[in-house]
């Protein structure tokens, strides 16, 4: 059991919640397979949503009294502003831990880890094989505002560099041949291939390693430590193992993944 501390005249996330027996939790509507909108249900769901509602299970389980579970939908432009305000407990998405962020939030553990990927029907895969692949013929689709050009051009220096404006753009213009692969997280383009209603198992990713290293983690206000305690050990636990396995696992998951931490 997590011990409490003694109430003082800045209240805590844990101490409100007991008093309020309210948790406030904040997701995104657009961030498929984390969280998004259901056409069909009209719902959130995904799997930050699952792991918030493990969350919010444990955490009346903890306290020994039933706590409502306000789950909001929010933009990106908001997501560290309502926590810095005090307005949510929590945001659970795909949002990347980097030391600028940590300086007017806290975050849990990382609770996904990917990085930056090619997406390519699994027919194309063997052109950009280091050794058999012809590098010059190959289009690779990048998102506008990204680094990623930068960071490619030395493994492809030859490719032809095409923009687009999504991901959604990019897998059209995938599925079409207008473009050999496109680039960005490879959990995100997977997401982004369902969201198209396209077949995975055309799809491959490549490198099986990413280029770069992503950890997404929950957001939580400074200064809470027994927040993110009880937040990292729900993350560390065999629960949230089992619905890691349920949404990602590379054979059976909802959006199979390679993992690779």
């Amino acid at each position: 059991m997590i011990s409490f501390p003694q109430p003082s005249l800045a209240e805590t996330v844990l101490e409100k919640i007991q008093q309020t027996r309210v948790l406030k939790a904040g997701v995104r509507g657009d961030a498929v397979p984390f969280s998004y909108i259901n056409s069909q249900t009209n719902q959130l769901e995904g799997y930050s949503v699952e792991l918030i509602k493990l969350i919010h299970q444990r955490l009346e389980q903890e306290l020994g009294k039933p706590i409502k579970l306000e789950l909001q939908k929010i933009s990106l432009e908001e997501r560290f502003q309502l926590i810095e305000d005090g307005k949510l407990d929590i945001v659970c998405a795909a949002t990347t831990i980097n030391n600028a962020r940590e300086k007017v939030v806290d975050f849990s553990i990382p609770f996904f880890t990917t990085g930056i990927q090619l997406l390519v029907k699994k027919t194309d895969a063997e052109k950009f094989n280091p050794i058999k692949g012809t590098r010059e013929k190959i289009s690779i689709g990048l998102l506008e505002g990204t680094t990623t050009e930068q960071e490619f051009r030395p493994i492809y220096p030859n490719a032809n560099w095409q923009a687009v404006s999504n991901r959604a753009e990019g897998i059209n213009q995938l599925s079409e041949g207008k473009i050999d692969a496109i680039a960005s997280d490879g959990i995100l383009l997977i997401g982004a291939v369902w969201q198209q209603n396209q077949n995975l198992t055309e799809f491959t990713l490549i490198p099986k390693i990413p280029f770069t290293f992503e950890n997404y983690g929950c957001i939580l206000p400074l200064q809470n430590p027994d927040w993110d305690k009880f937040v990292d050990l729900t993350i560390a636990s065999d629960e949230n193992t089992q619905l890691l396995q349920q949404w990602f696992d590379h054979k059976k998951g909802k959006f199979p993944y390679e993992g690779f931490r």
